[in-house]
């Protein structure tokens, strides 16, 4: 009976979480492109805060549910000396996609974004297939890219309006092996940073509509949290770097300041890849 009953229990606390996103996804959908005002995001009951980052390079999120790669692991990835193995490999990225799908091939030969906008200062690694499969667990062929957001209008992973706000999903990697809920995306965004005050609706809907497909998958019911890391790029020289997540009664979303691609603190380019490859940590079967 105790067994029964803390199985019931933490069904009923899911779908309450399930129901409290599902509830904010339809009312984000409601709001016209622009940024959203602290007023909006009380009505939403989404909690926003910035966060910095330390002199390690370390974004002070709490909790603390990604854990990035090493700034070392990434100048090696990013290194313009290439050996004569290397030199001859260059044209063969040796990382592997999920076998018999597109979203495959593209995990295969597409850098990370930010490695496009920056391509003339790190032309070596764009040239040799910056490969992110070989530094993190997560992979492009999992359940969310598979979802019922392919078949539903108000759960795609892009917004095709003709609008200078639009904005876009570009890769989406989680456990293929749904061992662990975290996934990390990134939203390609074209918005004019001075009149940026705070999050934009096109982060705010990409977050929810995520969370809304996620919670949906049968493959995370014991997972009570399913944690977000999204790289937002605001436009091709600025973006900053977002941690999401719902603590049982509204959703959190912490943030850094806008970051500057070509800036010298915190070597955002690092920053981003290192996030970008971040591994899942953090307790997420309970509240």
């Amino acid at each position: 009976m105790t067994i029964f009953h803390l199985h019931r229990s933490h069904e009923a606390k899911r779908q309450k979480i399930r129901d409290k996103i599902i509830k904010a996804h339809a009312e984000i959908e409601k709001y016209p492109d622009g940024f959203l005002k602290v007023w909006q995001l009380l009505t939403l009951k989404i909690d926003v805060s910035q966060v910095s980052v330390s002199t390690k390079g370390i974004i002070k999120f709490r909790p603390r549910f990604f854990l990035p790669l090493s700034s070392q692991t990434i100048r090696t990835c990013l290194s313009t000396k290439l050996s004569n193995k290397a030199a001859l490999d260059e044209e063969t990225p040796k990382c592997l996609g999920c076998p018999g799908s597109r979203v495959s091939i593209l995990s295969i030969t597409r850098c990370p974004f930010i490695l496009d906008l920056c391509r003339d200062k790190f032309a070596t690694a764009v040239r040799r297939g910056f490969c992110l499969d070989n530094l993190t667990i997560l992979r492009e062929c999992g359940a969310t890219n598979k979802g019922k957001w392919k078949h539903q209008p108000g759960f795609e992973l892009i917004d095709e309006k003709l609008s200078t706000d639009r904005w876009q999903i570009l890769r989406i990697l989680e456990d293929v092996e749904h061992e662990v809920p975290h996934v990390v995306f990134d939203i390609r965004q074209n918005v004019d940073v001075d009149k940026v005050k705070s999050l934009t609706v096109g982060e705010v809907k990409a977050i929810l509509r995520v969370m809304a497909v996620r919670m949906e998958l049968d493959c995370y019911r014991q997972h009570l949290i399913m944690p977000i890391l999204v790289v937002s790029y605001l436009n091709s020289t600025q973006g900053r770097i977002l941690q999401a997540h719902h603590n049982g009664k509204r959703v959190v979303i912490q943030h850094t300041k806008i970051l500057e691609f070509e800036g010298l603190k915190h070597r955002p380019v690092e920053l981003f890849l290192r996030y970008y490859g971040s591994q899942p940590i953090g307790e997420t079967v309970s509240i």
